[in-house]
């Protein structure tokens, strides 16, 4: 077959270019939770998702924890530096010292074993706003796929419409 003519599969460039717009929408609007440069966003995302897992997927958590400002330690996970070097494909050094960074400014916590999490933040405005705005950035995603003619991600139920009072 004539390389000009070779065919994409059904709506792969419509769902590469809404996957785009997602990604670079939820990185605009994870700005607003430090001012820092996007490998040490893409950092502080790592680190703040291993510190939010065990609380939110461990079923033995009790749900009044997932509520509270400031959740006890024993709830919260950490990550060792070379697991978030690991996992964005990042250099061990730029990791460390974007880490240290971090901790320095407050963001990030690190334990007697070296291991990282993110500090309990979520009582703050700007980072409320930010969590907000990539909810908001999905639905936006869902809504262009359907506007390209694709099937959304998502079946809208009354209670998901407006998830933050």
């Amino acid at each position: 077959m004539d390389p000009d003519e070779e065919k994409l599969p059904q709506r792969m460039r419509s769902h590469a270019f809404a996957a785009n717009e997602l990604v670079l929408d939820v990185l605009y609007a994870a700005r607003g939770i430090a001012d820092v440069d996007l490998d040490s966003l893409l950092i502080y995302l790592c680190v703040s998702e291993a510190t939010m897992r065990p609380m939110l997927l461990d079923p033995s958590t009790p749900p009044e924890v997932l509520e509270l400002v400031r959740p006890p330690e024993e709830f919260r996970g950490s990550i060792s530096r070379l697991l978030v070097s690991d996992r964005l494909a990042m250099p061990r050094e730029t990791v460390r010292r974007k880490i240290q960074q971090m901790v320095a400014a407050g963001f990030l916590l690190e334990d007697e074993e070296g291991r990282v999490r993110a500090t309990r933040r979520f009582g703050e405005g700007a980072i409320q706003k930010s969590v907000q705005d990539v909810y908001a950035a999905v639905q936006r995603y869902d809504a262009r796929l359907r506007q390209l003619g694709c099937a959304g991600v998502t079946d809208t139920k009354a209670d998901e419409t407006a998830p933050f009072p």
